[in-house]
């Protein structure tokens, strides 16, 4: 499947490099110059620079390509746009997206840039802005704003050029290329003796906790402008391995091995944990069950939420709770102890899948898909089940 990327986030250029690492090849669209020059020389990634509307990204969609919008969570027009244009040619669609910011609870949240100029029109006080050069334009409604405002932009000469062009003197223009750290955020603040911090709900990636720090440190009020919407979409791991199961045809080989007293996690406490702990009781595993609802009154369940530590010792692991959260943190534990899971919820994050069990006495066989028939695997289980209560 031919891959296309829409890249506006470190998040693109990380997954870029991956694919480039791992023998993909993928065209990316970025939307400037500047976007072309920060995405590096990759082998099998060809970038093409400009701006597309939804017609001419119809151009290059089809039914065989997979497209990934790796654009900012606050370009809402051209995710709409690749959305439309992707359902319109029957092409894949996946949205990458950064998990939200944790932030304090004294934080000014607001939900637009206009909203955010209007509250800091009635507040004095110097200003860093860090929400970049496209819509600062706006903020020069902020009376004395040439004196108050300090803006932190991109090292590009037209994003320069726009900010004399808006009234703002080179001493007010910090150009720089992120990421930022906690200690050069506090140092910009200090040295521009900011009242107030003014930032996007950019994420981990975005450096969102850096700059939230720094204005605790430097004593100056942070405002964050929330995102548009609360978009649904996957993280960059989850979107790794969507591409890694997309571009293999083959099913999963059965390997079968001992689980005589070997641990076994099962994490979860419903009606999936239970059948899998069924499961792994016929084999003679040691299994070690984590719930923090125990709803099926499993024997032996430790009644508590779960932490990476209880992956020491483990040979493989079930992650079968009802949080998305919870079974992707598990699998991105197993992933980084290079121990075998099983996500009930996420085919793609699952090492193993875990088999539909047909055996005798001396006789045993495991049934699985590509995991997305399951009708096909029970009506196959039975039909073996029968055979071998044959023999």
């Amino acid at each position: 499947m031919k891959l296309i990327i829409f890249s506006g986030t470190s998040d693109g250029k990380s997954l870029c490099k991956w694919l480039s690492e791992n023998g993909f090849n993928a065209d990316v669209y970025v939307a400037t110059q500047y976007g072309e020059d920060v995405m590096d020389n990759m082998a099998g990634i060809s970038v093409h620079v400009g701006r597309l509307n939804s017609r001419q990204m119809e151009d290059i969609f089809s039914s065989d390509v997979c497209v990934i919008d790796a654009t900012h969570p606050y370009a809402t027009e051209v995710t709409e746009n690749i959305k439309s244009a992707c359902e319109n040619k029957k092409a894949k669609y996946i949205r990458l997206i950064r998990n939200l910011s944790e932030k304090d609870d004294d934080i000014i949240c607001v939900d637009s840039t206009y909203k955010a100029v209007d509250f800091l029109s009635s507040t004095n006080g110097n200003i860093l802005l860090t929400t970049g050069s496209k819509e600062l334009e706006a903020y020069t409604k902020i009376p004395d704003y040439q004196n108050r405002l300090f803006v932190r932009v991109l090292p590009s000469v037209d994003v320069i050029k726009k900010c004399y062009e808006l009234g703002f003197s080179g001493s007010h223009i910090i150009a720089m290329q992120g990421p930022f750290s906690e200690e050069m955020n506090t140092a910009l603040i200090k040295q521009h003796k900011c009242t107030f911090v003014v930032s996007k709900d950019t994420g981990k990636a975005g450096g969102f906790a850096e700059k939230q720090n720094a204005a605790k440190k430097a004593g100056a009020k942070m405002v964050m402008i929330n995102r548009p919407t609360n978009e649904s979409g996957y993280d960059i791991e989850q979107v790794k391995h969507m591409i890694l199961n997309d571009s293999s045809n083959y099913l999963r080989f059965p390997i079968f091995v001992s689980l005589s007293g070997k641990k076994c996690l099962v994490v979860g406490g419903g009606n999936i944990a239970k059948r899998r702990i069924e499961t792994l009781n016929m084999f003679g595993a040691e299994i070690k069950i984590i719930a923090k609802e125990n709803k099926q009154n499993l024997l032996n369940a430790v009644i508590k939420p779960y932490s990476k530590d209880d992956l020491n010792d483990v040979f493989l692991a079930v992650a079968a709770t009802d949080s998305r959260e919870v079974n992707h943190q598990i699998y991105l534990d197993c992933k980084e102890k290079n121990i075998l899971v099983s996500v009930a919820d996420c085919k793609t994050e699952s090492t193993f899948f875990f088999p539909a069990i047909c055996k005798n006495e001396t006789l045993v066989c495991g049934l699985v898909s590509d995991g997305n028939n399951h009708h096909a695997v029970s009506n196959a289980a039975k039909k073996i089940r029968t055979l071998l209560e044959e023999l």
